[in-house]
């Protein structure tokens, strides 16, 4: 017997920090998501095709960049990645086009923050100069000649430090120079000299608050620097050459410049004049992004320059020079509309020029496309996902898509897009639930219902908008007219400091307001109100702007019961039963609340465990509540109808046992509800089953086999639909990541199949697995024995959907 594993869907979205996403000119975009960067091609009519996940830093990725090409016809095959973990990596792809990594670059002692390659100009050999920026208050210039690659310069700032920089050649000799933004707001150009050392050469004053971005474009002999600043402004600074004069040392000296030329020499004797261009001013609040776009004609001919910008006011601009006026002038303005959104850390133009891709401050990946037809810019379909640890996720019943619930105050809901001529795709299709709180845990009851709990001691119930029904039909085919006959809620907002979803109906619509006239004039901000709904019939996938305000559910009921934060849910499988526990340290406040599903009235308090109980699971007959808990023990409940209590402990796991000696973080059943496993911090996954009893005494539950012992903290575990091979198999999740498939029978050893590594599952801490209840891949009208799907979600941010293929 053997498996055939693949990833078929992952969602996670661009960290948090400016630079974070790049797009070069051989369409491969790429983007920091937690420790990891991912590669993905793009097309106009579909999202992102994941190409690559590139797996070697311990922290966050806090930049990436693709290195131009001297030639820019020929696109790049090498990135440079900079990390909280105190190094810089270059990475280079091989002739079939897949990534590797070339080296680290090691000697800060804090975060890299940023880097700038350059090839070098007059060298065949793809020698390069990398530059890399750090919290330590230092600046390393990097050398690489051929294979080997050392530090040849560092710069100290003192206790200040640097937060932008560009690499660029000087058009005459292609002299190379440095543009560097340090913390005093100025704009810093250092020009490499005959020892390959770079020197100051002048120093532009303007800007009043920190620069966050610089891009350089060449256009003939004359080079422009685009600067961003937090002070709102964008400045755009000309450098071409000048024939020599006779200069005095004072003259090359830092100067304050405003608005006339200064120049500089560089060690070669050549002289260069810098001058203020322009100033940008259209954005109301911190600009953190510029990219130039430019169309070669030839080798260094330009047909059109253009700058693309990004702002925390939520915009993104496109600027163009009018050759007429001679100024800048904002040829496009797009960007978020309401939300609890908080603008933008970054954008970059496509290879084309007509798409332009955003990532926002809460790690939204944005897309939108030029069409042609009407000259606009259309939103179209991203990629991105959680942007904070994934704590839980659950299985629709019928196996259909997969609800997953963030530290991000998120809930999300990811789905095949169902069509007759491609192969199905998952995409998030819903996002039902923006909270105050950081999610912790949640349950799927049915189709259409859900509970979840963040971080606080409520739970809440929610149920889906005709809006989702109307949706999910469209997309993944699913039947829902019996739900579309007695759903009255047509969708769901937020009102301004609210936590609740507040349901709204056909008559409470809010329309869509009027951009004609007056309102035409008017600020987008001032066009919308904070939280609004507005009907929308999808027939594809939700761009990120609708899933931002179009598919909230409403919630229907508040659990109140709990002392501490909730900690984790589970629902049985008939829909009539809730089980819910919270963190706890004694006794008295770790226990299990039952709660009726239909009336939503508590029913019952189980209580045996002594601290936070980390998992619940009903069995698949619904006869036995399982509990796991940070106390070393398990304990088991069964069902019984007409009774007080409504679930009696007939088992539970003795300290004493010594099988788990730390924290039980997970726990599962097999389908036919013979077995449950559990899974701990000691590194040993765990199989109980029942024993034949005596007659007219109940049964027990004991330790079938040896645990298996795992390479790392056990942290998930799940059980597959149906036997494999005649045996049960599972799936565990560890603390590094990595996803171990094991088969098991009570009457042989334990038998690991496959091991997924952290390129194909997570390179954090598994927080759940969960297979489909069902066999066959979602999406598809029929079951297949032999294929099976499993859902993870981790510390690392993402949402990961596998399919096993057993042959």
């Amino acid at each position: 017997m053997s498996i055939k594993a693949k990833c078929i869907y992952s969602s996670s979205a661009c960290n948090k920090t400016p630079n974070a996403i790049d797009w070069g000119n051989n369409n491969i975009i790429c983007y920091g998501a937690c420790n990891v960067i991912h590669l993905y091609s793009y097309e106009k009519s579909s999202r992102g095709s994941h190409l690559q996940t590139l797996t070697g830093h311990k922290k966050i990725i806090t930049s990436v960049h693709w290195i131009k090409k001297l030639d820019r016809n020929v696109p790049e095959n090498e990135l440079i990645a900079t990390s909280a973990d105190h190094t810089a990596s270059i990475w280079t792809a091989d002739e079939a086009n897949n990534f590797s990594l070339c080296c680290y670059l090691t000697g800060h002692t804090n975060v890299v923050r940023n880097a700038t390659g350059l090839y070098l100009p007059t060298n065949e050999n793809n020698d390069l100069i990398v530059v890399t920026l750090s919290a330590d208050s230092l600046i390393k210039i990097w050398n690489r000649t051929g294979k080997e690659v050392s530090c040849s310069q560092t710069i100290s700032l003192g206790n200040g430090f640097a937060l932008s920089a560009k690499l660029t050649t000087l058009s005459k000799y292609n002299e190379v120079a440095l543009a560097l933004a340090n913390d005093d707001s100025n704009l810093h150009i250092y020009v490499l000299d005959n020892q390959n050392i770079f020197v100051p050469a002048v120093k532009l004053m303007g800007h009043e608050d920190w620069i966050q971005s610089i891009d350089i474009a060449k256009d003939g002999e004359s080079t422009f620097i685009a600067t961003a600043s937090q002070d709102c402004h964008i400045r755009i600074w000309k450098v071409f050459p000048r024939e020599p004069e006779n200069l005095k040392s004072s003259e090359i000296e830092s100067i304050v410049l405003k608005v006339d030329a200064t120049t500089f020499q560089t060690n070669k004797g050549e002289t260069y004049s810098v001058s203020l261009e322009s100033v940008l001013s259209a954005h109301e609040n911190w600009v953190y992004s510029v990219r130039w776009y430019q169309v070669y004609q030839g080798t260094n001919q330009v047909g059109k320059l253009q700058l693309l910008s990004a702002s925390m006011d939520k915009t993104i601009i496109i600027w163009e020079h009018d050759t007429n006026s001679n100024i800048w002038l904002d040829k496009v303005r797009f960007g978020e509309v309401g939300g609890n959104t908080l603008g933008f850390f970054g954008s970059v133009f496509g290879p084309s020029g007509e798409s332009v891709l955003a990532h926002g401050h809460q790690g939204a990946i944005h897309v939108w496309t030029h069409n042609e037809a009407n000259d606009s810019w259309l939103p179209g379909l991203s990629f991105g996902g959680h942007y904070s640890a994934v704590e839980d996720l659950d299985w629709d019943p019928d196996g259909q898509f997969v609800l997953s619930c963030s530290a991000d105050q998120t809930t999300r809901l990811h789905a095949p897009y169902v069509t007759e001529d491609s192969k199905n795709s998952w995409y998030e299709i819903a996002r039902p639930q923006v909270h105050g709180y950081d999610m912790v845990c949640l349950t799927v009851l049915n189709r259409f219902k859900f509970v979840s709990a963040g971080d606080e001691k409520v739970l809440r119930v929610f149920e889906a908008p005709r809006s989702f029904a109307e949706t999910l039909k469209n997309l993944t085919k699913l039947d829902s007219s019996a739900y579309l006959k007695n759903s009255l809620v047509e969708g769901a907002s937020v009102p301004s400091l609210g936590l609740s979803n507040k349901a709204v109906f056909s008559e409470d619509i809010i329309k869509s307001v009027s951009i004609e006239d007056e309102e035409s004039q008017k600020h987008p901000k001032d066009r919308y109100p904070d939280f609004y709904y507005t009907p929308t019939l999808l027939t594809a996938p939700p761009t990120e702007e609708t899933l931002l305000q179009n598919t909230l559910w409403p919630e229907t009921q508040k659990l109140y019961g709990h002392p501490y934060e909730v900690f984790t849910v589970a629902s049985n499988h008939a829909e009539t039963i809730v089980a819910s526990a919270c963190k706890a340290s004694k006794l008295e406040h770790a226990g299990i609340i039952l709660w009726d599903a239909i009336t939503w009235k508590q029913i019952d308090y189980l209580t045996f465990h002594a601290l936070t109980v980390t998992q619940l699971e009903f069995s698949p007959n619904d006869e036995y509540l399982l509990s796991v808990s940070r106390d070393r023990m398990w304990a088991l409940y069964r069902h019984s109808p007409g009774e007080k209590p409504l679930y009696k402990k007939i088992a539970n796991l003795d300290k004493k046992s010594n099988v788990h000696t730390r924290i039980i973080w997970s726990c599962s059943w097999s389908f036919d509800s013979l077995y449950f496993c559990t899974s701990s911090r000691d590194k040993k996954v765990a199989v109980w089953g029942q024993k034949a009893p005596p007659r007219d005494e109940p049964s027990e539950f004991s330790l079938c086999l040896q645990p298996l012992e795992v390479e790392d903290s056990a942290s998930a575990v799940s059980f597959a639909p149906c036997l494999v091979d005649k045996k049960y198999l599972i799936a565990i999740g560890l603390e590094n990541g990595s996803i171990v498939l094991s088969l098991w029978c009570c009457k042989d050893s334990w038998n690991v199949l496959a091991k997924l590594d952290q390129t194909i599952a997570h390179h954090l801490n598994i927080n759940k697995l969960r297979f489909s209840p069902v066999t066959g891949e979602a999406g598809c009208n029929k079951k297949d024995a032999n294929v099976l799907q499993l859902a993870s979600c981790s510390n690392d941010h993402h949402v990961k959907i596998y399919t096993f293929v057993l042959c």
